[in-house]
């Protein structure tokens, strides 16, 4: 739940967040640093402890491995050699040791599969365990600088040091961690929370793993994590927004540190098209009200979408022929610049009977440039407002009118709209066979709905009916046929 009778609904929520030690990692990067050895340091973790390797040369846990020069190749290269064996005395080629560039395990994979096997009882044991491992190993580390670097080479060089495996799964932990305080938050229903993550194959969006987000067991939102991408990333659809506590979700992201709104999408609507409509937002526009105060005036654009009038014919027909029976959208504004908005017939695409001159205003934040507050989450009127001055004026209009909490009368009529239309469109694909079991075979109603549905399980629904409820919805309209 948004702000107290807030007239803006948030459509799309995504953020971002970063592990400490991942924090760290990368700070040293910015300073070109590279993992030069680990001194042997007295142990703690009992995990930790039973993974160390055989110390390297001169008692270190780990020593990076001297760039060898190759045997030389003709007489040339052996003089050049000879000239720099007297200003360096050290070898000038030698095999590199299999064992040298080990920290603690491969990619730490014997040091994990110990803390995971380790029979904790929460996973924020676990979590705690294995970010002490590698707080412990970036405390006692040496490291040599390379001024020139760049941050990336710096970076990765460093993650796959420590091991990039190692460091994913501590990514995954922080994301469990965060659904698992997200159903605290919210309250766990029995028997089954109401958030629970379900891994996908491959990554996404750069990150090297992901996954679903299901609330009440909908997919209705994505994870990412990888330590290559500097940590998590966590996105709600609008369905899953139209089913998340936002009251709660703000309690849950504002202990996590680093936290970063990447995007969110603020919505305004007008059920009765009175206040808002693509015609007002085409004047709005040539009149300059999308203009901000300061700054460069945003580019527009206005659509149409419909079919054409079949008594029209010939040249006649693309002049005057077409209506714009799918609805009519405006645009405003760049997704490069981190800033768009689109007004939109909500009625004509939902095929919305009851509503049918419905429109949204619809406004786009990215963190491009940009910082987005936590704030928007629980008080999400002000940022609309501010986005463009038409807006401002428009969410004024419709405050005036507007009783209850947009998101739950939004929901309402978007549930109610696609409900009735699953119904029409049932009717006319199995009427036909509904109606000469009734009347030709005689059948009972019973006994063609068992018929129908015999094989079906409570859950076998259709998906455009499948919407997670807000948690501040009492109840839903009984079906009432027309």
């Amino acid at each position: 739940m948004t702000g107290h009778n807030a007239k803006t609904k948030i459509d799309f929520l995504s953020f971002t967040f970063t592990p400490e030690p991942l924090k760290r990692i990368a700070e040293l990067a910015k300073q070109g640093c590279l993992l030069k050895a680990i001194p042997r340091f007295e142990v703690k973790s009992s995990a930790l402890s039973a993974a160390l390797p055989e110390l390297a040369a001169g008692s270190a846990v780990y020593r990076r491995p001297s760039e060898p020069l190759s045997e030389p190749k003709n007489r040339y290269e052996a003089a050049d050699q000879h000239l720099r064996a007297l200003a360096y005395p050290e070898p000038l080629y030698s095999k590199p040791e299999p064992e040298s560039s080990v920290i603690i395990t491969s990619s730490m994979t014997e040091a994990m599969e110990i803390v995971l096997a380790s029979q904790y009882k929460a996973r924020a044991d676990i979590n705690h365990e294995l970010k002490s491992i590698c707080s412990a190993l970036l405390d006692f580390s040496e490291f040599e600088v390379n001024p020139d670097g760049k941050y990336w080479d710096s970076y990765n060089d460093l993650i796959h040091s420590y091991g990039v495996q190692f460091l994913d799964t501590i990514c995954c932990n922080e994301l469990e961690l965060f659904i698992e305080e997200l159903n605290y938050q919210v309250g766990v229903p029995i028997p089954v929370p109401r958030f629970s993550l379900r891994h996908r194959r491959g990554g996404l969006h750069g990150y090297s793993y992901s996954g679903d987000i299901l609330i009440d067991g909908i997919a209705c939102g994505l994870v990412a994590w990888g330590a290559a991408n500097h940590g998590c990333m966590v996105s709600f659809t609008g369905a899953g927004c139209d089913g998340l506590d936002f009251g709660a979700l703000h309690r849950v992201i504002a202990m996590v540190p680093g936290i970063r709104i990447t995007r969110v999408d603020l919505a305004l609507d007008d059920y009765s098209g009175s206040v808002i409509s693509y015609l007002k937002a085409v004047d709005a526009a040539e009149l300059g009200h999308f203009h901000p105060a300061r700054g460069t005036a945003p580019k527009w654009m206005a659509i149409q979408a419909g079919e054409f009038i079949p008594e029209v014919h010939g040249g006649l027909r693309k002049r005057f022929g077409m209506i714009a029976s799918s609805g009519c959208s405006f645009y405003v504004g760049s997704r490069a610049n981190g800033k768009c908005a689109r007004i939109y017939e909500k009625g004509k695409q939902m095929e919305s009977a009851e509503y049918p001159d419905w429109v949204r205003a619809e406004g786009e934040l990215h963190s491009k440039d940009r910082i987005i507050p936590l704030d928007v989450l629980v008080n999400p009127d002000p940022y609309f407002a501010g986005m463009y001055p038409q807006f401002s004026k428009w969410l004024a209009e419709v405050s005036k009118d507007e009783i209850e909490p947009v998101r739950i009368t939004t929901f309402k009529n978007k549930f109610k709209t696609c409900r009735d239309n699953a119904v029409t469109n049932m009717s006319r694909m199995a009427g036909r066979l509904v109606n000469y079991l009734k009347n030709v075979e005689g059948l009972a109603s019973d006994s063609i709905v068992r018929q129908l549905i015999g094989q079906l399980g409570h859950d076998d629904i259709p998906a455009r009916l499948l919407m997670p409820l807000p948690p501040e919805l009492d109840e839903l309209s009984l079906f009432e046929p027309n």
